[in-house]
């Protein structure tokens, strides 16, 4: 059964205080700041002021959360305890993935029932923006919660897979810009980043973005860009020495 394996890795994951947390701070920081600065002649809701706050602080937290949750027992010299469990390694790496899901899932309801409470005291509050602003924090915890802790169990040590989790935010979105405006649109849409933003933001080739591909193959290349991610990740962990 991987239900018993998934609990005892999110509470592995609850277990590192700092990380987990300090994640959950910070974005609530970011947020707090946010309603502050919010500009009353702002046309966003105040879900979506404090939904795009939210889930970008969050993201950087989840980085560190998710690198963590991959090469913490690797790091740790442990990962040769779980193996001599009997549990296949390729279960071992899906259940991190798995718990680093769920892991999240406290900060994107933080970050919802601030939005939602300050809608409400300011009458500024409709269902389609929670729906919309649901979606695009839950999707961003999640892509880059799959997307560091692959990085974790491919580097195997806690701070290089945090700093190439974070180099791969910021590279990633420098490298996609710098795609767009010398080389081609196009390709630079199927970059991670750029996937990553329109499936967040459900919009498709007519939306306020400036898209260039349809939302349907963005919904692809996300699929494709997490899923190469991720066999990568337990490949790598299932052909490993311990």
């Amino acid at each position: 059964m991987i239900v018993p394996l998934v609990g005892a890795e999110l509470r592995r994951i609850v277990g590192r205080r700092g990380s987990f947390y300090g994640s959950i701070a910070f974005a609530a920081l970011i947020v707090v700041i946010a309603i502050l600065a919010a500009n009353p002649n702002d046309d966003d809701t105040a879900v979506e002021i404090v939904a795009v706050a939210g889930r970008y602080a969050g993201l950087l937290g989840v980085v560190v959360m998710g690198a963590l949750a991959g090469s913490y027992d690797t790091a740790n010299g442990t990962m040769r305890y779980l193996v001599l469990t009997g549990v296949p390694r390729w279960k071992l790496a899906v259940v991190r993935l798995l718990g680093i899901m769920l892991a999240v899932l406290p900060m994107a309801v933080l970050i919802l029932a601030v939005g939602i409470a300050w809608g409400a005291s300011t009458g500024d509050l409709d269902g389609t923006s929670v729906l919309d602003s649901l979606w695009a924090v839950v999707i961003t915890l999640w892509t880059w919660g799959l997307v560091s802790c692959s990085v974790g169990m491919l580097m195997r040590s806690n701070g290089p897979a945090i700093a190439v989790s974070i180099v791969l935010f910021f590279g990633g979105t420098l490298i996609t810009g710098l795609v767009y405006g010398l080389i081609s649109e196009t390709l630079a849409s199927y970059l991670l980043p750029s996937v990553f933003e329109q499936v967040a933001s459900l919009e498709g080739t007519n939306g306020d973005g400036d898209f260039a591909i349809a939302l349907g193959a963005a919904f692809a290349g996300l699929v494709v860009w997490l899923g190469a991610l991720t066999a990568l990740a337990i490949v790598r962990t299932n052909r490993d020495e311990y």
